[in-house]
């Protein structure tokens, strides 16, 4: 009866260590997918923001249309008396095609499906100059100076809608973390890494700076420092997206001293005939 009695408590003592486990499994499962759950009505969200984003690119494009066709209307109207007013109009033509070239941008980066053909060869200085564009008016308000070191450096191959949406993101955070103003360095130069030919890009700020702690969390989803704000998915995007091309991101920071992000992307020569 002993011998039984022992055998029952050691089989009890089993399902109750299989009870936990299967208790612990479920534990794991919910919350994956409670993440899952999370990112999926996050990514619907930004998918709604990219179509209205679009809608309203869209509409602007129209007045801006009207408004040049007018502008040529009064050259032809005037005539040669338009030489008198040629400052005037030709500020117009420059505010227009402003306009224009921002609107082109900000559908670029709203719906870049539609103006990439998936991975191509870009020019990384290009790609950072149109990403300041959409970034500018925040610049300005905080009182921010911009730095440029850009170096020759050879195109990479990656989606070019997906480059700017990461360089966007890194833009809008080293702007949020100096809203007292700073400096902006942004650099651009050819490194090699692990013997891969590659470019290198530094997105650096002056601002607050992120502590150690989190700093080994920041690519993680969902994570974020500004409470309140964000959805804690940029860098975990961004991440995914320069993997997606065999690049890296990585970042340097200390508390009050300010960030670095650093972008590293393989080297991909154009064939010429091809």
């Amino acid at each position: 009866m002993q011998e039984s009695d022992r055998k029952l408590r050691d089989w009890a003592d089993t399902l109750n260590d299989q009870v936990d486990r299967r208790t612990e499994e479920l534990r794991d499962a919910n919350l994956k997918l409670e993440q899952t759950y999370k990112q999926l009505v996050v990514s619907e969200k930004l998918a709604s923001i990219g179509e209205i984003t679009a809608g309203v690119a869209h509409e602007i494009n129209n007045p801006v249309a009207v408004i040049q066709g007018n502008i040529d209307l009064m050259r032809m109207t005037l005539g040669a008396k338009s030489d008198e007013h040629a400052t005037e109009l030709n500020l117009i033509d420059a505010q227009v095609r402003r306009i224009t070239a921002i609107v082109g941008k900000l559908l670029q980066f709203a719906k870049p499906g539609d103006f990439a053909d998936n991975r191509q060869h870009v020019d990384v200085q290009n790609a950072l100059e149109d990403s300041i564009v959409l970034v500018q008016h925040s610049l300005h308000n905080s009182g921010i100076s911009l730095v440029r070191n850009y170096s020759a450096a050879p195109p990479v191959l990656i989606d070019q809608g997906e480059l700017q949406q990461v360089l966007v993101n890194l833009l809008i955070n080293a702007i949020q973390a100096m809203p007292d103003g700073g400096i902006l360095t942004l650099t651009v130069k050819t490194k090699q890494r692990d013997g891969v030919a590659g470019v290198l890009m530094r997105v650096k700020d002056t601002g607050t700076g992120i502590s150690a702690q989190q700093l080994e969390q920041v690519f993680d989803p969902f994570f974020t420092t500004k409470r309140g704000k964000g959805t804690g998915l940029g860098l975990s995007i961004s991440q995914s997206l320069i993997r997606r091309s065999g690049g890296i991101i990585t970042v340097k920071s200390k508390i009050d001293q300010g960030s670095e992000f650093f972008i590293w992307l393989p080297e991909t020569p154009i064939l010429t005939g091809h």
